[in-house]
């Protein structure tokens, strides 16, 4: 495999399918200032930018090091700490020094590198005056929010952030130590190019870390050899590694599946396919399905958002996913694939039990089918957790309702962290249809959920604030829903 790393073009010789890239910059690229704080993809620490060529521009990422396998790098540019060090620092590193934004420093290479590519990928007009920049202050929030610092507070690194004037993004420091942007872009062109011949020739391609580039030929290989784990964004699976310290001898990675990579509307229902990651679904969202986008605001980190994947979200299994509750609302269903063929289940039936689903042995999810609301549906969401950002739900309750004449004519509840699976309040629904909403019928909801889930105790919640709090966020939603 090929990596442009930094400033040069590095050759891989068949790297191990559990090495993490945080592994391999610091142990065998010996670049240390990329630092490991969790190792689960929660500090921001490790935080390096990863770019690829995506329609004829480099588009540049904040990626979670320690959770990211090195073999989904091929072709990809990795930029680390180490690799904006010049003869003057860049503009990034002055202004946090100038607005004292860094105390023990160990965090600071994450702030670093988030705020680069933050800086990269911001129009020159949002930082124009200080005016304009207030309007999008809330941009760099987001791009800050999965880098954790114990030290300084937040107040100077924003501070630091208000500091840097605008630029052309081609004309960043760092890629003058490349000889320019266009010298990068080709170095790119041409290393994806003969990444693809040396997956076509197998030359370089290891069977420790497949990576298929058709749907082809993903579904004879995994057919073929149904025990291998499938990866995509492998924010997940990379905690079976660094922190449960399995070895993975075989990974299979879908992220090379040009069909895998599609999120289109056809037919009033939006495709997102296996491969497209959760900032993707974020953006392409927008007013399509805005509390889509609201969820995802609160899923992880934008790190973790740019590597992982919907569809994985919903294969992990999790009880405390926090999407299928939603897409159990919106009645989603999964098109899923064995050899070269497919068929349909809808999200509802997927779900079997405690880590459990409907995958038979070789089969795949090609794809998640979303039906769009209708004008007359109202659809709500909210996640209960601990912390904003990048923490796990106690409770993430949706509904979807349509009213008609103050009747409810339809409604869909569901949560996840309730039960062993992500599951629908069926008998909650029942007692609701075909009501109107009254001071009565509000206080019966505690009741009513108490049939359809027995939540338990543990370190995220009570049982009885996980029912609390879910009857209390449906009272709300049928209220607004009435309003």
């Amino acid at each position: 495999m090929r990596v442009l790393l930094n400033q040069t073009a590095t050759q891989i010789i068949k790297p191990a399918a559990d090495i993490t890239l945080l592994q391999w910059l610091r142990e065998s690229a010996h670049l240390s200032a990329t630092k490991e704080g969790c190792a689960v993809g929660d500090c921001g620490a490790c935080t390096v930018i990863v770019g690829r060529i995506q329609q004829g521009v480099i588009a540049y990422q904040s990626v979670n090091a320690c959770i990211a396998l090195l073999g989904s790098l091929d072709g990809a540019h990795v930029i680390t700490l180490d690799g904006l060090q010049a003869q003057q620092l860049h503009p990034v590193q002055q202004a946090l020094i100038d607005c004292h934004a860094s105390q023990c420093g160990f965090c600071t290479p994450g702030f670093v590198m988030s705020l680069v590519v933050w800086w990269l990928n911001t129009k020159p007009s949002v930082l124009s005056s200080p005016e304009a920049f207030a309007k999008h202050r809330h941009g760099v929030e987001l791009a800050l929010s999965g880098n954790l610092c114990r030290c300084t507070g937040y107040q100077p690194i924003l501070l630091a952030a208000d500091q840097l004037a605008p630029m052309d993004r081609s004309k960043d420091p760092l890629f003058e130590l490349m000889g320019g942007y266009d010298r990068c872009f080709k170095q790119l062109q041409t290393m994806q190019a003969k990444t693809a011949d040396s997956l076509s020739s197998k030359d370089f391609q290891t069977p420790a870390y497949q990576t298929p580039s058709s749907l082809e030929e993903l579904a004879l290989a995994y057919e073929a050899a149904p025990n291998i784990r499938l990866v995509a964004g492998s924010t997940d699976l990379a905690l079976d590694i660094t922190q449960g310290l399995k070895s993975i001898d075989s990974l299979i990675d879908v992220s090379g599946v040009a069909q895998l990579q599609q999120i289109q509307v056809c037919d009033n229902h939006m495709h997102i396919g296996a491969g497209v990651s959760l900032s993707e679904v974020e953006a392409f969202c927008g007013q399509r399905l805005p509390v889509m986008t609201h969820l995802l605001a609160r899923f992880a980190s934008r790190q973790v958002r740019n590597r992982a994947t919907l569809v994985g979200n919903i294969a992990n299994s999790s009880p405390i996913a926090d999407t299928p509750p939603l897409l159990l609302v919106l009645d989603a269903k999964l098109l899923l694939q064995q050899g070269m063929n497919q068929r349909t289940i809808a999200l509802k039936d997927f779900y079997l039990g405690y880590k459990k689903n409907a995958l038979a042995s070789g089969e795949f999810i090609h794809s998640l089918i979303i039906p769009l609301p209708s004008k007359a549906m109202q659809v709500y969401v909210e996640k209960v957790s601990k912390r904003a950002e990048d923490d796990i739900s106690a409770t993430c309750v949706a509904m979807s309702v349509t009213l008609q004449q103050d009747i409810i004519t339809q409604i869909s509840i569901a949560c996840g962290g309730m039960a062993a699976i992500p599951k629908m309040a069926t008998n909650t629904q029942g007692q609701l249809l075909g009501k109107q909403l009254t001071p009565k019928l509000l206080s019966q909801v505690p009741s009513m959920l108490a049939q359809d889930y027995q939540p338990i105790d543990d370190m995220r919640a009570s049982a009885a604030y996980r029912q609390q709090v879910t009857a209390n966020l449906i009272q709300g939603f049928l209220q607004e829903a009435f309003a």
